[in-house]
């Protein structure tokens, strides 16, 4: 397995020690790293500070002029030379066994190399002896040139040459001529540097492993406890997957889980009520002999909510049904009862209307008789379609011919109403399967609306497109547009937006829609406009 997915599957207390282990440890690394830095340059700054300072105190006690007997001589075993080595031995004894001292002849010979007048007695060990000729290396020779030219004190950085490791601090040597004629050096062992080097790295790093191991389990109880309440609601949860609802958590520390232990303790109590009354309601509804009558899991909980909303939403269609069935069967006998005296009353009242003894004003009267009842035989008609709707015959419909019908025989209703623009939009050919007359009232019903709805005037667009298996029919108008509580009771008996509606024309259009076995979707807001699509199967060969 991956490095990268064995970490993802770690448990989130593993992450956490991990990285914050991990994170202390770079600390404790960077700075134990800061601080060897820091100590080793503290001593080497120390070391030439102390070399400094010697050549500056022993350069005083070295005569100039036993300096010169000594370089003129050129004898090891000259009386001036022997006096100052025993001189310069002194820095040796006096200081420390890591320090030495030289004094070294102001010129280089024809070989760009210096000469060692006289040196302590311990570079013995190094085979170094007087009137040694000493090969410099670049940093010795840099700073030997400075303090010759400058007649100042200068000092070497750590260097390395033939015989060891070292930092070198000079101090001239002047002659009653002012001449620089031979240079004290004290020279400091750097390999001290390393000794100490290993020292802080052995001490960091026995410290480092004894903290390491101090931060490892303080941060495993640290975190133990502070994740004890994390475990304890998932404990908590998997209880409640679990079907036990009863679980109370009892978190007394940190206020942030004290609060989510309360939230999590109300929710529990909720989950009990709910599940209450879910095994209640699946009583009523009569529970599947299957499913036990008292859920214990979320699952078994999902499955028999969703019984119950299927067997809902199935008692909602047989109420719908029997109350369409009541409506037509109403219908039915009420329009067959007032008919015929109805078309009497019309016969009548048509004969006044051809008298002329009547006055204007009479038969404005007569004639508003007879339009009342014109209206109400159209309220019979639209009952009777409930009653029956002439589905019988399924057949091809041609969509675009359709509504090129409708839009014509709607343009001459938009012209009887102030600024009404009619525009289609028909994509492709698109066939149907359904009724051509009873898909026309259809439309017919749901522009003649979208017209009304336009008080104002406005633009009223009939669009036809394929969408999966139905071809739509998108009526969009600018018209005074629906809330939300009115858009739930569009289509139901009785309902209308109009002054005189009967909410019947689009009851009968849902149910005539329905049949063909599409549906009818509508989206609408307040003030701005409706759009109506009607869903018609496709037919298919």
């Amino acid at each position: 397995m991956p490095k990268k997915k064995q970490l993802k599957d770690l448990p989130l207390y593993r992450k956490l020690l991990l990285f914050s282990f991990f994170i202390t440890l770079m600390i404790v690394i960077s700075t134990a790293g800061f601080a060897f830095i820091f100590h080793t340059k503290q001593l080497e700054s120390q070391l030439v500070d102390r070399a400094k300072g010697l050549a500056l105190l022993w350069s005083t006690t070295i005569d100039p002029n036993d300096v010169q007997f000594a370089i003129d001589s050129h004898d090891k075993d000259n009386q001036y030379v022997k006096k100052l080595n025993e001189q310069v031995s002194m820095v040796n004894d006096k200081d420390s066994n890591y320090l030495g001292g030289i004094i070294i002849d102001g010129k280089m010979n024809s070989k760009n190399q210096l000469t060692f007048i006289s040196i302590s007695k311990h570079y013995e060990a190094f085979g170094l002896d007087n009137f040694y000729q000493y090969q410099p290396e670049t940093e010795f020779l840099t700073a030997y040139n400075t303090a010759i030219k400058e007649k100042i004190s200068t000092n070497t950085k750590v260097y390395r040459d033939e015989i060891g490791k070292w930092i070198t601090a000079f101090y001239p040597i002047i002659n009653n001529k002012g001449e620089v004629i031979a240079l004290f050096a004290v020279d400091v062992n750097a390999t001290i540097i390393e000794t100490f080097q290993e020292k802080i790295a052995f001490y960091l790093i026995f410290s480092f492993l004894i903290l390491s191991i101090i931060v490892y389990f303080t941060l495993r109880w640290g975190l133990k406890k502070a994740l004890a309440p994390v475990h304890e609601i998932v404990s908590g949860i998997n209880s409640v997957s679990a079907g036990n609802f009863n679980v109370k958590l009892n978190i007394t520390e940190q206020a942030d889980m004290m609060e989510l232990s309360d939230k999590f303790n109300h929710m529990t109590e909720k989950l009990s009520v709910l599940f209450e009354l879910l095994s209640d309601t699946s009583k009523e509804l009569g529970s599947n002999p299957n499913t036990p009558s008292n859920m214990h899991r979320i699952e078994e909980a999902i499955e028999e909510m969703d019984n119950i909303i299927a067997k809902t939403k199935i008692q909602k269609e047989l109420q719908r049904a029997e109350k369409m069935n009541a409506i037509g069967q109403l219908a039915a006998s009420v329009a067959h009862e007032i008919r015929n005296p109805m078309t009497v009353v019309r016969g009548f009242l048509q004969i006044f209307l051809a008298k002329e003894n009547f006055s204007s004003q009479e038969l404005m009267y007569v004639q508003l008789m007879i339009d009342e009842l014109n209206r109400a035989e159209t309220i019979i008609h639209d009952y009777l379609s409930l009653a029956k709707p002439d589905l019988d015959q399924i057949e091809k419909v041609d969509a675009n011919e359709l509504s090129h019908k409708v839009m014509d025989l709607m343009s001459s209703f938009a012209l009887m109403k102030p600024n009404i623009t009619l525009n289609t939009d028909f994509a492709c050919e698109i066939v149907l399967k359904g009724n051509s007359n009873e898909l026309k009232q259809v439309l017919i019903n749901i522009v003649k609306n979208g017209i009304e709805a336009m008080r104002s005037g406005g633009v009223l667009i009939l669009k036809i497109y394929k969408q999966e298996e139905f071809g739509v029919f998108e009526v969009t108008d600018t018209g005074i547009g629906m809330s939300s509580d009115e858009l739930e009771r569009l289509g139901t008996a009785f309902y209308s937006l109009k002054e005189k509606g009967t909410g019947m024309g689009l009851m009968v259009c849902y149910q005539i829609v329905e049949s063909m076995k599409g549906h009818i979707d509508v989206i609408s807001e307040k003030g701005n406009g409706t759009t109506f699509r009607v869903f018609i199967p496709l037919w298919i060969e």
